[in-house]
């Protein structure tokens, strides 16, 4: 048997369906003897003549009527298959996956999360935790649809959305010297030992700088990556430490921590979302840049350059 031509049973539709090879024609914008041409070859790859040619028009021959109860039951189904993908496109669901540090991933997102599952119920977040450089190569490799870090740097292949920036403060456990709630001279940071984050990491890199530009000599008694470990060496007694204004609202509150004014001293991490730019976003990826965008005061829209706030 001769494979079927579709486009021979497409035109056989629409003459069926208007009755007229003429009316048909109007409709495919293709001439009269074109449709007659294609009906004469589908008739002879058949074996049957599909239709009773008549003065005002045609009508279906048994034959006919058979095939036409396919192909209208066949063209259905190619409308539905449209329409089924065209409402997927606009659908939100599915998985994003979301590569964040540490910090971020437990003290910021997880509320972001529950209001965008409160919207979009269908959506399933797969969360990716790891430092800053790892969690950029997860986007970079595709692992991950979103990265969010503390950064605010330029790379290759990758869209920037700049989020809300968040203040760090130094803190001390409850009843330390230095918690007098005066300001402190830098120097006397010196006498009193620091629980430190890993080399690299930004936190890190701002404490360092500014250690520096105070000519300090600080000893950092104890290192981590995780921003809830550093917290607790804090409130265990082990030292102090920067933390941000996310990690520590309890415990200001109940008096487990207490914060500590330094002159000069004044840190804020920029929280930025990354994603591939060469990545077609999904209607899900894309919901969800709009609306962390919407929570976190994002400066631009979707799309549009990087662009610093005024």
């Amino acid at each position: 048997m001769l494979p079927l031509n579709f486009n021979h049973l497409y035109y056989f539709y629409i003459v069926a369906r208007k009755g007229s090879f003429s009316e048909a024609a109007r409709e495919l914008r293709v001439s009269q003897s074109s449709i007659s041409v294609q009906i004469r070859q589908f008739e002879a790859n058949l074996g049957h003549r599909l239709f009773n040619r008549l003065k005002t028009g045609v009508e279906l021959t048994d034959s006919g009527q058979v095939v036409f109860q396919y192909a209208d039951e066949f063209f259905h189904d190619v409308d539905r298959i449209w329409n089924d993908l065209e409402a997927m496109e606009r659908r939100v669901s599915g998985t994003i996956s979301i590569g964040t540090i540490n910090s971020f991933g437990i003290y910021t997102l997880p509320d972001l999360l529950k209001q965008f599952k409160d919207l979009y119920p269908e959506v399933r977040a797969e969360i990716e935790p790891g430092s800053a450089r790892e969690v950029i190569e997860m986007v970079q490799t595709g692992k991950t649809d979103i990265a969010i870090v503390t950064a605010n740097r330029k790379y290759s292949g990758l869209t920037s959305i700049p989020l809300e920036d968040t203040k760090m403060f130094l803190v001390a456990p409850r009843g330390h010297p230095l918690a007098s709630g005066e300001p402190v001279p830098p120097r006397r940071l010196e006498d009193h030992p620091f629980i430190g984050y890993e080399e690299g990491m930004e936190t890190r890199m701002m404490m360092d700088a500014y250690f520096r530009r105070m000519s300090l000599s600080i000893e950092y008694m104890l290192e981590s990556s995780n921003v809830a470990t550093v917290k607790h060496m804090v409130m265990a007694g082990l030292g102090m430490s920067m933390l941000p204004e996310t990690a520590i609202g309890a415990e200001i509150r109940d008096g487990r921590l207490v914060r500590i004014d330094v002159q000069g001293l004044y840190m804020v991490q920029k929280i930025t979302l990354y994603y591939k730019t060469a990545r077609k976003l999904s209607p899900t990826r894309r919901e969800f840049l709009k609306f962390i965008q919407r929570e976190m005061g994002a400066d631009r829209e979707l799309g549009a350059g990087r662009r610093s706030k005024r």
